[in-house]
Parts: C-alpha cells; structure tokens; sequence
C-alpha cells in the first residue's frame, strides 16, 4: 500500500552530495521517481532527459553505483598496496646490489682470513664476558646451597601476660 500517495513533494536534507546521491538511488530502486527528469551537468546549465522505461532508469542507476563501489575498492586497494611495493622493490634492490657489488669488493679486497680475524677489543670483551658469567654462576651456586641448608625452627609460642596486668591494676 502507498503511504504517501496524495504527496507529490519529500523534503531530505543531508551532510554531503554521496547522501543525496544514496537517497536518490534508494528511492528509484523502490519505484519512487521524480516527477520531472530534469537534472544539472556539470556546468551548472540545466539539461532535460526524459527517459521513457523506469525499470531501464533502476538497470542504470544499479549499475553505476557497482560501478562507483568497484572504483572505490580499487582505489583503496590501490593505496594500500603502492607504498607495500614501492618498500618490497627498494629492499631487493638494495639486496641485489649488496649481493652483486659490495660482496664482489668484499672479496676483491684482499684476504678473506684476515678479514674473518677477531680484533683485539673484541677478543678481550669476549674474555671479560665468560670471567663475569663464570663469576655469575658461581655466585648462584652459592646462593642456591644457602637456601637449600638453612634449617628453620618455629616460632615459641606467645607469652601470656594477663597475670600481669590483672595485678596492677588492682
């Protein structure tokens, strides 16, 4: 049944254009059209378009709105994945070039061995490490004998005192 059959005029207002252009979309997919096809271009000049079949009216209005959601997909989709690629091609880039340049003069250079050779710093910090995680393990050692040998007595029971303040007081 049609509620608003004796109206001829509905009155929206909305926040933004893609509201009024969704309200306008719902109604023609209810069957609701305007009374008169007359719709601005983008100049601004009104433009007369009479279309003769609602139901082609409903085909075209469904289609560009999948079109618009398919677009709006894409262009998310878009964002997202340009600065994920532009970070994968410069990583493998700069992969491929240290594996191709800087290891080639890597070997180039002159001997691989003393290449590979500790430094003296780092010799003596690897020295200093194990003396302090021997010391470390020693002191826990110690730490976990005391704990285990400690023999613990309970605790005497409290002494009544009552006697004496029933004495004094008196």
């Amino acid at each position: 049944r049609n509620v608003y059959k004796d109206l001829r005029q509905i009155e929206l207002a909305c926040d933004s254009q893609e509201d009024v252009d969704s309200w306008k979309a719902s109604f023609l997919r209810a069957g609701v059209y305007p009374e008169k096809d007359q719709t601005e271009n983008e100049d601004g000049a009104q433009e007369n378009t009479f279309s003769m079949d609602p139901q082609l009216e409903r085909q075209v209005e469904t289609i560009r709105n999948l079109v618009d959601s398919y677009v709006g997909i894409i262009n998310k989709s878009i964002r997202d994945l340009m600065p994920k690629t532009i970070m994968h091609l410069m990583i493998n880039n700069t992969k491929d070039f240290i594996h191709s340049e800087l290891l080639a003069y890597l070997y180039s250079s002159g001997d691989q061995s003393s290449l590979m050779e500790e430094s003296a710093e780092q010799a003596q910090r690897r020295d200093d490490v194990l003396r302090m995680y021997q010391a470390l393990r020693e002191a826990l050692a110690t730490i976990g004998d005391i704990s285990t040998s400690t023999v613990s007595t309970p605790v005497p029971p409290p002494v009544d005192d009552t006697w004496l303040q029933s004495s004094s007081s008196s």
